[in-house]
């Protein structure tokens, strides 16, 4: 080969070599910007999503209360004495102690409809901490489980979504009325139906032989009906639940479980990238798979 043609293929090598280099160094600069910066923005940008999305949907009527998955139930004390109310043998025990059977007015309904009116303000309260919220490892969580970053985003918010989101919920407790009657006056005649019953149990067992006897006649009954219903109305106490903690919880909860479908919607649905960062982001994932 000549001395020029052998100086033309070094030359060609060497820009081969350069365009190499710069083409890999590219390739690095935008791996290491997706690490640093996109990345985090994609999370952040995916759980607004889910959140706008969650408080809308949870929102409308029916929101949580015909969605299983997020149905606030009745509080523990409220299950026990609906227990008794739907037996014979709880009957028998209410009768016993003079308790009349408890009417539930709707409860767990105004729960949920509580919980569906103040829906619509999470969204800019989970934007709020969603924005304020430092991603200390957003490739671990863009690698991480079917729902890492909602569960990031609950480890370090739920305790201010809490205190700010119960402020909401509390405020529907007067809002929401079924036949006329408010969820904060369902729970007070609640609590002071439950509460009379420790004293009715003591004053039954306390009384004349023919009611010590009914009333011995009746628990038994129960026991041998439901044991585990038995020893928890024999345990009542006062009941100290805090409503608006409680459907705060649940709600939020509620909340989280549509965050995360939409989460595992965005990481495995390409249709449900809406943007151009989440295509880039999440589509580093199809690879992955």
């Amino acid at each position: 080969m000549k001395l020029t043609s052998k100086i033309k293929h070094i030359a060609m090598y060497a820009t081969l070599g350069v365009a190499t280099c710069t083409f890999t160094s590219c390739d690095e600069e935008t791996l290491q910007s997706l690490t640093t910066d996109d990345t985090v923005l994609a999370l952040k940008e995916a759980l607004t999503i889910g959140a706008q999305t969650a408080s809308q949907n949870l929102g409308q009527e029916g929101g949580y209360l015909n969605d299983l998955a997020v149905r606030i139930e009745a509080p523990e004390e409220v299950q026990t004495i609906m227990k008794l109310c739907s037996s014979e043998k709880g009957k028998a025990v209410l009768s016993a102690i003079g308790a009349e059977a408890f009417d539930e007015e709707n409860l767990v309904t105004l729960m949920n409809q509580a919980a569906e009116t103040a829906a619509p303000e999470a969204a800019g309260i989970f934007k709020t901490a969603i924005t304020g919220m430092s991603i200390s490892d957003g490739e671990a969580i863009l690698f991480g489980s079917e729902h890492a970053a909602t569960e990031y985003l609950q480890e370090k918010t739920s305790a201010d979504l809490t205190k700010t989101f119960g402020k909401v919920v509390t405020g529907t407790f007067d809002q929401v009325k079924v036949s006329g009657r408010s969820l904060n006056d369902a729970w007070t005649g609640f609590t002071q139906y439950y509460n009379k019953i420790p004293g009715l149990i003591q004053s039954a067992k306390n009384g004349s032989t023919a009611k010590r006897i009914a009333v011995n006649l009746a628990f038994e009954g129960l026991k041998i009906y439901d044991e585990n219903l038995y020893n928890t109305v024999n345990s009542i106490q006062q009941v100290n639940t805090n409503l608006g903690e409680y459907v705060t919880a649940k709600a939020l909860d509620g909340l989280f479980v549509k965050v995360a479908d939409k989460e595992s919607g965005i990481r495995h649905n390409v249709a449900e990238r809406t943007s151009d960062l989440l295509k880039k982001v999440f589509g580093r994932l199809d690879t992955n798979n």
